[in-house]
């Protein structure tokens, strides 16, 4: 195509924008956000049984970065309506994971230890859409920093993924909000902030992001929201998540519109500094496990994929200002929950 534009005298050339096929396909109707958010209930499966399969053999120190992705992948494989990955998974270990779009081979890779930070940002093409996620883990004791570090991350993608913003706003005017905490400490990361997702098509679809790309924000669009922060030669931390834009509803009247995340895979307990989290950005955090619990769960039930959701309810607890980790009465009333739905632990 660029070979054909390219034989245009110049004086010919009407306009030099995107093409209206493009703009309307980023903009999904509504039977692709019902297909494509489906799909991230499958993803949210394959990868929540991955995260377990990880919790128990890492320290049996017999996972690798490779062998550890080439699981990821049979894990999605497994699920209905999967035609394979998105994209090759960054499936990266301890420093590795500092190179921010890392992959192993079969011939260079590291092993997964309970003493580093597994970065892992895979993706699943099925029928009904396209997936793109990344999660930070660590299975031993994380130093202050990187708890510091992986919160503020957090707070980057929560600002973003919960800001109200008027509809006609470009995407480049919102991206400092997913910098910011990071900023505040004098921390930064060098990629971009996020990209359009594509219906069983293009994993990066673009013009949709929070880049220079003159496309402004509008309603049906998906786009990836993914801060992170690298420490050269010792870890990498990114959260990925993908959300709908959808509209806001406010206190007067106007056309605003917000993020709705449909990613349904929980972050990291043991890397969440609680007591750096605003009391709205908490608010919004349990509400999201909450949505996690409600759609992911009865899919691993449905399937008695009982230790996935004994994990899932463990990991999507309500987290509170005063008790950062699971508490006792948490844990009771976790139990209780279950029990009132008729799910077995």
């Amino acid at each position: 195509m660029y070979a054909f534009y390219n034989v245009i005298p110049q004086d010919k050339v009407i306009a030099e924008t995107y093409s209206p096929v493009m703009v309307t396909k980023a903009v999904k109707n509504s039977k692709e956000q019902t297909l494509l958010k489906a799909s991230h209930v499958q993803d949210a499966v394959a990868l929540i049984c991955y995260l377990v399969w990880l919790e128990k053999n890492v320290p049996k120190g017999t996972v690798d970065e490779f062998s550890g992705a080439q699981l990821l992948d049979t894990f999605r494989g497994k699920e209905k309506f999967s035609s394979g990955p998105s994209f090759q998974t960054i499936s990266a270990s301890g420093l590795n994971a500092a190179l921010a779009h890392y992959s192993p081979s079969k011939e260079v890779h590291r092993k997964l230890t309970s003493d580093e930070m597994y970065l892992v940002d895979s993706g699943g093409q099925y029928w009904g859409g396209t997936t793109d996620i990344t999660r930070t883990v660590h299975w031993g004791t994380p130093s202050a920093f990187q708890k510091e570090a992986y919160t503020r991350v957090l707070i980057g993608n929560i600002d973003l993924s919960r800001l109200i913003f008027p509809a006609g706003t470009s995407g480049p005017m919102l991206e400092a909000f997913a910098r910011k905490a990071l900023w505040e400490v004098g921390l930064n990361y060098g990629h971009g902030t996020g990209h359009g997702i594509g219906n069983f098509l293009c994993v990066h679809e673009w013009p949709v992001g929070f880049h220079s790309s003159g496309l402004t924000m509008g309603k049906g669009m998906f786009t990836s929201i993914e801060p992170g922060y690298y420490q050269d030669g010792e870890f990498g931390i990114r959260l990925e998540d993908v959300a709908l834009v959808v509209e806001a509803k406010t206190k007067y009247p106007g056309t605003y519109l917000t993020f709705e995340v449909v990613t349904l895979v929980p972050y990291d307990r043991n890397l969440i500094d609680v007591r750096l989290l605003s009391p709205e950005q908490l608010q919004y955090l349990n509400r999201y496990y909450q949505t996690i619990r409600e759609k992911v769960g009865p899919e691993l039930e449905k399937r008695q994929l009982l230790e996935e959701l004994k994990w899932l309810q463990q990991h999507t607890e309500p987290l509170s200002a005063k008790a950062p980790h699971t508490t006792f009465l948490a844990s009771l009333l976790a139990a209780s929950t279950l029990a009132i739905l008729g799910w077995s632990v």
